[in-house]
């Protein structure tokens, strides 16, 4: 039943209801800039025919009446029928699609988002999280993986909606994920080629699958009854970045087809293939953390007692490439009008490797572990007859850093650095099969049913080489705004080989499975001769789901060093240094054009790249060099490496949909019910200190044995909800929504593991810490007592202004803690996630959009779409730290905004859109710097300009980045075991990526 039959009052309706209609449209027009929208009325009759046509054309995902039973609704017929009398305009392009998603938005049965591709492979943006990102409510990390601090992406890895990173990700309302993403979907696996649309529901009714309590994000794939017949298209595409200056192409093509025969019915085909390439470069400089120091040689010429003083500066450049292959194929049958069935089937394969050379600070210097500082007497110092210099606050701003850390034969005063050539290869597949059916038993009673079976799998290898050296003369200047200032003095002292050495490897490897089994049944009944119950849905869904992980530790190893000597070296240092041995493995990397010519740093000899990317190869050269025990490349995997994760979930739901006879509300209120059971079958994973000069007995103890962790958890979620809808006036309405949410768990954060390690000094001959990471086989879902209320204004087919007030109260919050755990003999301190209590996020939404059809002429194509979005929360906590902080929630931007111009007129059609968000915490506890570390504010510019030759050619540009937006990275704040808190929030890295060019054609026919 259509949500539209319910919006024009009867005769007679109370004068109250009247008054209570007018007053609401008239405080929306004085709050959205009512002059302007008025002048844009006239064409409001001349687009109701169309969205009539568009309703007709586009139902609502939760909606699952059937033609047959929509026609029994004779009020719904009426308006129908006097909606033809209207003129109908025919729009294609940015407008149609524009328009259909509107008209999803307006009838959904909740409050969602929606973006609809009404042209085959047209969505707005070339990836799926960046058409995410301009939806209201909706923001995007831009790195290569969640929580990644080094290393930023020129394509979004992950999402969040309204804050919150717990989102569930559907396939054509199915579920769909990736084996290597934790529980949810690594977007970047997903062809937006094949993709008819995207749907965000912000609130559930009980009859959505449970798991977001950030919201839940749908993406709809095309079947051969959505469209009227044949059909064929081709798109292609070159895209090329201005750093990586390499091009890599895509293409897609859909044949898609339907058939009436005389005895069977109607079948349907579509079969839709896409392949997307592209390259890109990014390039960045970090700080070590800022640690408070009282060294006298620190404070020296200072009036300070204390000051802050990093530890140094790193440079990278990573080269990421990456290959996306699209499967789709779909069959219909309709063999009468009461019954139809549908499989389809979706193979997306990802590949992606990416090169990274980079030069990071390696000194022995005070280190921060999370709570404390060590070694304050010694490491980074001024150089002979120098000082520091300090901000006002006693921050370091320049100076000549050198290290009086234990370098054994080595000679000079400089800083340690190592380089570093590292190769990271990931391929991934997802395979989703499911066959759905509906069945109008009577002409009021259908039923649904459908059974899905996903498959994901993943492989990962990563592979370092390192070399070192120690810098002379190396000099810091920090006080530049944008990045800092590098140089070593003499400058041609790394163009020695004979100054490197031979230094560490270290590869890691792993491999991911998970399959899903999920069953689902539905039925609906509509309610002919009751004044106020429109229909009853209810139904029942179970899953299966199974992943079995093999992750390796980082398997680090030394080559030479100078606790690790070599006999008879060729220098008599003990080292293997870069000129003598293996000369031809080691190459001269140049950073040219870093930053753009914005920043020179100094170039260096790295590993060659074949040599990182064979790592059993590289292990027949490096073995030849290397110290006694060395390096050896990670073999089969151990038990300890082996986690095994189960989970089953059955949910039964009901929810009743209901409208007052005056057509003033409806809405729907229900229940969903769900259990769920987990099993993890894991190890706890042993340090081995067999290379180490400790002790025997101390070897004997830790040796990288392993033993088993098992655990697992059975909970029941009761999930009620309640959706309103009141029509104030045929184009206004006001929504409220109250609901409660859960979110499962990661499998990662599930993971039945215990990885120990201990951390030696620099002579190797003592162990200085006992750490560890773990997962938590035992924690609780999140669940989120949810409250929202929206005035949305539709004031002509493709414009609106709605505002949305929302609040979210969360149990069982998940982040990491810290805990001291004895293993054997000894006190581990365990970083591992826990159900911290509560959190709090509420804020509010904001959108508008219009196109100008009260201009003259060309200019009436014009068009404006804008959102903002405001988001509080109070939650987290800093695992690092003995003494924790206040933190926000991970991923939760308290501002965030989009604003696009559009065009769409004739043959041109284009948009410069403009994306921006506010500082978030990207993680509680970086692995680097051991602190919480933030992404600061970034706005970027992308455009697109399209031209269409007829109504089945169309060639166009796209353009992102154009601003060359820089991605800046903050750590702090820094707690310490005497409770000082340093509230700073230091720069930790900036970064730059490629601004991307993509030519484009598309064909139909």
């Amino acid at each position: 039943m259509t949500r539209s039959m319910f919006r024009s009052a009867p005769d007679g309706v109370d004068n109250r209801l009247h008054r209570a209609r007018l007053a609401g449209a008239i405080a929306i027009g004085l709050f959205c800039a009512g002059p302007l929208i008025a002048q844009a009325q006239p064409v409001h009759a001349d687009k109701a025919g169309t969205r009539a046509v568009g309703q007709q054309q586009q139902q609502s995902a939760t909606d699952q009446d059937t033609s047959k039973a929509k026609k029994k609704k004779t009020k719904a017929g009426t308006q129908q029928k006097n909606a033809t009398k209207l003129s109908t305009v025919v729009v294609t392009g940015i407008r149609s699609s524009l328009m259909s998603a509107q008209d999803r938005k307006r009838n959904a049965d909740q409050i969602i988002e929606s973006v609809t591709a009404l042209d085959i492979g047209a969505l707005p943006d070339r990836t799926v999280t960046d058409t995410l990102s301009r939806m209201s409510g909706v923001t995007v990390d831009r790195f290569a993986a969640p929580g990644d601090a080094d290393h930023p992406s020129a394509e979004g890895s992950g999402i969040q909606i309204r804050g919150m990173s717990q989102v569930r990700a559907e396939l054509n309302g199915g579920d769909v994920f990736s084996a290597n993403s934790g529980r949810g979907l690594s977007w970047q696996d997903v062809p937006s080629e094949l993709l008819s649309g995207v749907d965000i529901y912000m609130d559930p009714n009980a009859a959505i699958p449970e798991g977001g309590i950030g919201g839940t994000v749908n993406l709809r794939t095309r079947l051969p009854f959505d469209q009227k017949g044949r059909m064929m298209a081709f798109n292609f595409g070159v895209n090329s970045g201005d750093l990586s200056h390499k091009g890599k192409p895509s293409a897609s093509f859909l044949y898609s087809n339907r058939w009436q025969t005389e005895n069977h019915g109607e079948f349907g085909a579509l079969f839709d293939v896409a392949y997307s390439g592209m390259q890109s470069r990014s390039d960045g400089v970090q700080n070590e953390p800022y640690l408070r120091r009282t060294d006298p040689a620190l404070l020296a010429g200072t009036n300070f007692n204390q000051v802050y003083v990093s530890d140094g500066v790193d440079w990278r450049t990573l080269d990421f490439t990456r290959k996306r292959i699209g499967l789709d194929g779909a069959l219909q049958w309709r063999p009468n009008d009461k019954f139809e069935i549908s499989t389809q089937a979706l193979r997306s394969s990802y590949t992606m490797s990416w090169i990274e050379h980079a030069a990071f600070f390696n000194d022995s210097g005070p280190t921060y572990d999370g709570s404390e500082i060590s070694g304050t007497s010694t490491g980074i110092l001024p150089a002979a007859g120098t000082q520091f210099t300090y901000s006002p606050t006693g921050v370091f701003q320049s100076g000549y850093l050198t290290s009086n850390s234990w370098r054994g034969a080595l000679a000079g005063n400089g800083v340690r650095f190592e380089t570093d050539t590292r190769d990271n290869q990931q391929f991934t597949v997802t395979t989703d099969w499911s066959t759905k059916f509906k069945w109008n038993i009577s002409d009021d009673t259908v039923l649904n049913g459908g059974v899905q079976f996903v498959k994901s799998t993943s492989r990962s290898q990563d592979f370092t080489v390192f070399d070192a050296l120690y810098l002379p003369g190396f000099y810091i200047d920090e006080t530049r705004q944008t990045h800092p200032l590098i140089s070593i003095t003499p400058s041609d002292y790394v163009d020695n080989k004979a100054n490197y050495f031979w230094s560490a490897a270290m590869d890691h490897v792993d491999s991911e499975w998970a399959m899903e089994r999920a069953y689902h049944l539905d039925l609906k009944h509509y309610f002919e001769d009751s004044s106020w119950a429109r229909s009853l849905a209810f139904g029942a869904r179970t899953t299966n789901l199974d992943e079995v992980d093999h992750y390796s530790p980082y398997n680090w190893g030394a080559l030479t060093d100078n606790w690790l000597t070599i006999p008879n070296s060729a220098t008599g240092t003990g080292l293997a240094d870069l000129g003598h041995y293996l000369p031809n493995d080691s190459t001269w990397y140049s950073f040219s054009n870093f930053f753009r010519g914005n920043l020179s740093v100094p170039s260096m000899y790295f590993p060659v790249l074949s040599l990182a990317q064979n790592r059993l190869a590289a292990y027949d050269s490096l073995k030849t060099v290397e110290g006694a025990g060395g390096w050896t490349p990670y073999g089969d995997y151990q038990p300890g490496d082996l986690n095994i994760q189960s989970e089953k979930t059955q949910a039964l739901y009901g929810v009743l949909f209901f409208g007052s006879p005056n057509g003033f509300m409806d809405g729907n209120v229900g229940v969903r019910v769900v259990r769920t059971a987990s099993d993890v079958d894991g190890h706890v994973q042993y340090p081995d200190l067999a290379s180490n000069n400790v002790s025997q007995a101390m070897k004997d103890e830790y040796h990288g044995q392993s033993e088993p962790y098992t655990g697992g958890r059975t909970y029941t979620n009761v999930l009620p909800s309640l959706n309103l809808n009141m029509h104030l006036t045929n184009d206004l309405q006001w929504r409220w929504a109250v609901s409660k949410a859960m979110s499962r768990p990661t499998f990662d954060q599930l993971k039945g593991y215990v990885s120990l390690g201990a951390t030696a000094n620099t002579a190797n001959t003592a162990i200085t810490g006992w750490t560890g990471t773990a997962g938590n086989p035992n924690l609780k879902p999140m669940v989120a007592k949810q409250f929202d209320t929206s005035l949305e204004w539709y004031f002509n087919a493709t414009g609106h202004i709605y505002g949305t007030w929302f609040m979210k109260n969360i149990a069982n919050y998940i982040s990491e803690g810290v805990e001291t755990v004895q293993y054997g003999s000894q006190d581990f301190t365990v970083t591992r996630p826990y159900n911290h209590g509560t959190g709090r996020v509420r804020g509010a939404q904001f959108s508008y959009q219009q196109f100008f059809h009260f201009l003259p002429g060309w200019l009436q194509g014009f068009g404006v779409q804008t959102n903002y979005t405001y988001v509080h929360s109070v939650g987290g906590v800093n695992a690092g730290a003995q003494y924790s902080v206040p933190l926000p929630m991970v991923g939760l931007s308290k501002n965030a905004f989009n604003f696009i111009v559009m065009y769409d007129h004739g043959p041109w059609s284009g948009r410069l859109a403009w994306n921006w968000r506010s500082q978030y915490l990207l993680s509680t506890t970086d692995a680097g710097s051991h602190l919480p570390v933030w992404a600061g504010k970034r706005g970027a510019l992308d455009a697109s300009l399209f031209y269409r030759f007829s109504k089945n050619i169309q060639v166009g540009l796209r353009l992102n980045n154009l601003n060359n937006a820089r991605t800046r990275v903050l750590m702090g704040p820094t707690v310490y075991t005497d409770g000082f808190v340093d509230p700073t929030l230091y720069t930790r890295g900036t970064f730059v990526t490629d601004r991307r060019a993509e030519l484009l054609i598309r064909m139909k026919l």
